[in-house]
């Protein structure tokens, strides 16, 4: 079994973080401005409109809000954009500077426009600032979320 590992983010995902992100400002109203809780909230919100929605997002709309999210837990935590390795399998994550924690906001934001639950988008985002986080040892690259 291959270990988990992060590396550095690649430049051709962080040109799709940038221009993903107007398109989550848009939905939520934000601008580069907006601080890390008001920018969490704004997207926890308009990920539960857009489940009540009868038009759904583009793809672009949802990255934006991934994005957005991911900003949001940078901009309180430090977390740093990443890429998670594990087999053959590569995401774009935060990962915590120790490396202990790990989480992935675009797959994270998708799934909760997919759930049929309520939106954990606030919720989570308040865990990891908070530091309420399983135990996890450096380098442990446990999952947040």
């Amino acid at each position: 079994m291959a270990k988990r590992r992060v590396e550095p983010l690649p430049g051709p995902s962080f040109a799709q973080l940038a221009s993903a992100l107007p398109h989550g400002e848009a939905l939520t109203g934000t601008d580069g401005s907006t601080q890390a809780a008001p920018l969490a909230t704004a997207v926890d919100a308009a990920i539960s409109l857009a489940r009540g929605s009868k038009t759904p997002l583009s793809d672009e709309q949802i990255t934006g809000l991934g994005v957005l999210w991911g900003k949001a837990v940078s901009q309180a935590t430090g977390w740093t954009w990443a890429e998670l390795i594990e087999d053959e399998t590569r995401l774009i994550c935060l990962v915590a500077q120790d490396h202990a924690h790990v989480c992935v906001p675009l797959a994270f934001v998708r799934e909760q426009l997919e759930a049929t639950t309520p939106c954990t988008a606030l919720v989570l985002f308040n865990i990891i600032r908070e530091g309420n986080l399983p135990p996890a040892e450096m380098e442990d690259l446990v999952f947040a979320g």
